[in-house]
């Protein structure tokens, strides 16, 4: 998980992650990560279309946007 998340922060990609929030419901993002920290991750939400803060521990896979094609 922490490699896709470095993936986008360093290639400027966009990723999908599964994320739980603090309500306890699930979703589906579309991310694009500016910056990592110990607990959370700051990205850009293509859902919300703003920067948002994502708690590290929430967040339970991350992999590459399926939408994007292999060049």
């Amino acid at each position: 998980m922490k490699y896709f998340l470095k993936l986008s922060l360093e290639n400027k990609v966009p990723i999908t992650i599964i994320y739980l929030s603090a309500s306890g419901s699930f979703s589906k993002r579309k991310i694009l990560v500016r910056k990592i920290t110990a607990e959370k991750i700051i990205a850009y939400c293509y859902l919300r279309k703003e920067i948002r803060t994502f708690s590290l521990k929430n967040v339970l896979s991350a992999g590459m946007d399926p939408s994007l094609k292999a060049i």
